[in-house]
């Protein structure tokens, strides 16, 4: 394990071992609610994820700005903001406010209000070159819909992901590349899913165009910058000038799944390295974690959504008030300019911390610099989704994990990596660098 730097893998498990312990000694009161909840819950949580990436999930209290509390009194700074969902923070004032207020007037109706409208008006002027969009509850049913509309259009049936790639829930997102084929990655999907799928690696303008050759592909659905399952992978000088040209020859559609990048900045990084995809599609923090997914298209493809072209899209909950009017709070008095500049500042005092404990330790290690979002790969920069999962050492983020939550930091979930959200302080920023720094002393000493 020379990536890794000369760890001793017996303390990372005893260590691990020990900071569990102390992790469910200290909680009675959540090991009591899972207890209860495992009588009418599997895992004893409403959702496996809430246990499958957590070593031990923890009942939730409440929540405010930067962090939260759990039932047994200790508050976190919460560096995986729910997974993205809460960059803006918890308890935001001007989301409860806006909830509040529409709840007030109900939450359903199966037609539209106007805060559709101006949500709709303010994601196009964000990103130009989708001027017209659509809702559902998440950016896994955006996504959904996003190849959807790709297959009515194109008549294919093949999506092309990059190895490492997250983009929700739906079948086509289970199947990744393993041993040099295409595999499914969890049970229950369909017999033929991997035939509908074709796996090529991020930053390989070879892999693409090898993936694109057979003329069957409907759409390329990718992250501008690759950053949950691997991590975060940067695109190379070039790459998307030749993901986009190679797109256009094969006549197969661009999506952007922006819905773990539009932290950056009000265009995401499609704004910020003016890229020029058919449909982009966000999910998470655009109605402050309310539940809501949106997809942008291209003029060009916009009529194909018309009604009357009876596309398999939409749902009974999409688009509903409640949903429009948290993102209307949260595009146009949350996810502002100055709340951009201040996250990304924090983002890059982070990573200077993080060098400095990697530094420090002597361990060659690289730190990851993405705006809000920091975080360490185990070794060099990877190229590829490939390289990446090359470099993955789970005992060792599970071990970071726990060691966080101990001192006061809940950390983004295995495979991503920290991100500072909007009201959090140097202060905060502090209390991470600190109990990094003490985990890799610990591990070199």
């Amino acid at each position: 394990m020379p990536a890794h730097g000369d760890l001793d893998r017996d303390r990372i498990t005893r260590l691990l071992a020990d900071e569990l312990v102390r992790f469910r000694a200290d909680r009675p009161v959540t090991m009591a609610l899972l207890e209860r909840a495992r009588a009418h819950m599997p895992n004893g949580v409403p959702m496996a994820w809430m246990a499958s990436d957590n070593d031990q999930p923890v009942y939730i209290a409440r929540g405010e700005g930067a962090g939260f509390t759990d039932v047994d009194g200790f508050t976190y700074l919460d560096t995986n903001a729910s997974d993205m969902a809460m960059f803006g923070g918890h308890a935001n004032p001007a989301i409860v406010r806006a909830v509040a207020d529409q709840a007030a007037r109900s939450t359903q109706f199966l037609l539209p209000t106007e805060d559709s409208i101006a949500v709709a008006e303010e994601l196009a002027r964000r990103y130009p070159g989708q001027p017209h969009w659509q809702f559902t509850l998440s950016a896994t049913q955006a996504n959904t819909e996003a190849i959807r509309l790709a297959r009515a259009v194109t008549g294919r049936e093949v999506v092309v992901l990059f190895a490492g790639h997250y983009h929700g829930h739906f079948e086509e997102n289970m199947v990744d590349d393993e041993g040099g084929g295409t595999v499914a990655v969890q049970r229950g999907l369909s017999k033929g899913v991997t035939g509908r799928v074709r796996i090529a690696q991020y930053n390989d303008p070879d892999s693409l165009r090898e993936a694109l050759a057979p003329g069957d592909v409907a759409i390329v659905l990718t992250e501008p910058a690759m950053t949950n399952q691997v991590h975060m992978l940067l695109p190379e000088p070039g790459w998307h000038d030749e993901l986009r040209a190679r797109t256009r020859d094969h006549d197969v559609l661009l999506a952007i799944d922006e819905t773990h990048t539009h932290v950056i900045g009000e265009g995401g990084a499609t704004g910020r390295w003016r890229l020029e995809p058919d449909v982009v599609t966000i999910g998470k923090a655009v109605a402050g974690g309310i539940p809501m997914g949106v997809y942008g298209v291209t003029s060009a493809l916009a009529p194909e959504l018309d009604a009357a072209r009876n596309v398999a899209v939409g749902g009974t909950l999409f688009g509903n008030p409640l949903s429009a009017a948290a993102a209307k709070a949260a595009l146009t008095e949350v996810l502002v300019p100055e709340a951009y500049a201040h996250a990304a500042g924090l983002g890059e005092a982070l990573a200077v911390g993080i060098d400095h404990a990697i530094a420090e330790a002597a361990l060659p290690w690289t730190t990851i610099r993405f705006g809000p979002r920091s975080g360490q790969w185990y070794g060099p920069q990877p190229r590829t989704g490939a390289d990446a999962y090359a470099l993955a050492d789970m005992e060792l983020t599970r071990l970071l994990r726990v060691w966080l939550a101990n001192r006061g930091v809940w950390e983004a979930l295995p495979g991503a990596g920290p991100t500072v959200p909007i009201p959090a302080t140097g202060t905060d920023v502090d209390r991470y660098v600190t109990a990094y720094g003490e985990l890799l002393a610990e591990l070199v000493a």
